[in-house]
C-alpha cells in the first residue's frame, strides 16, 4: 500500500485550493435555464399559458438555477475532493473525517464518484445542460443520497465510527440536513 508524504499532500491540497477559487471566481460562469443544446427527444412540459406555479404565486418559488448552484456547490466541492485525495481530505487522520478506512476499492469508487459529482453538478456552468432539465435528472439521486447518508451516519462500521477535529460527532449527521435540504429545493424547483 502507498504512504502519502505530508509534503505531497500539502501542495495537493494548495492546488485544489486554487483550483476550487478560480472556478468559483470567474464571473464568467452563467447558468442558462435554457440552452440552444436540447436533446431530440424533448420531455413534456406545460405550455406557457398554463396554470401558474402556485409556490410562485406566494412568492417563494425556487427556480432550478438556486438549485444547480446549491448542488455545484455542496456536491462539486465534495467531489473535487474525493476525485483528487479522498482518503486524505476524508479518512481517518483528516480532520474532516467521514470514513475510519477506505481501502482501495473505496478509494477508487471515491475517485469515481467525485468525477461524476463534479461533472454533473458543475454542467449547467460550462457544458450548457439546461437547469430545468438537470433539476429533473437530480430528483432520484437527491431522493437516494438521503437514505444513504443516514445509513453513512448509523449504520456503516467504517463511517458511523468516525471522529474529527472540526465537530465532536459523526460528520455524516450533517449530511442527513443538508441533503434534506437540498432534496426540498429540488422538489420546489419541479413544481
Amino acid at each position: 500500500r502507498r504512504q502519502h508524504r505530508p509534503a505531497h499532500n500539502q501542495v495537493m491540497f494548495a492546488r485544489i485550493a486554487l483550483l476550487a477559487l478560480a472556478v468559483s471566481s470567474t464571473s464568467a460562469l452563467n447558468v442558462p435555464s435554457q440552452s440552444a443544446m436540447r436533446p431530440a427527444l424533448r420531455l413534456p412540459t406545460k405550455p406557457a399559458d398554463a396554470t401558474p406555479n402556485v409556490l410562485a404565486l406566494r412568492g417563494g418559488g425556487v427556480d432550478a438555477d438556486l438549485l444547480c448552484k446549491v448542488m455545484a456547490a455542496v456536491y462539486g466541492g465534495f467531489g473535487i475532493f474525493l476525485a483528487t485525495i479522498p482518503d486524505v481530505a476524508f479518512g481517518k487522520n483528516s480532520p474532516v473525517s467521514y470514513w475510519t478506512t477506505f481501502g482501495e476499492a473505496g478509494e477508487w469508487f471515491a475517485r469515481g464518484f467525485g468525477i461524476v459529482a463534479v461533472s454533473l453538478f458543475t454542467s449547467p456552468f460550462w457544458a450548457g445542460m439546461p437547469t430545468d432539465v438537470l433539476a429533473k435528472v437530480a430528483l432520484p439521486m437527491n431522493i437516494l443520497f438521503l437514505p444513504l447518508f443516514f445509513q453513512a451516519a448509523m449504520v456503516l462500521p467504517t463511517a458511523k465510527d468516525s471522529t474529527n477535529a472540526v465537530l465532536p460527532f459523526n460528520l455524516w449527521f450533517t449530511q442527513i440536513p443538508l441533503a434534506a435540504s437540498i432534496l426540498a429545493l429540488n422538489i420546489m424547483a419541479l413544481m
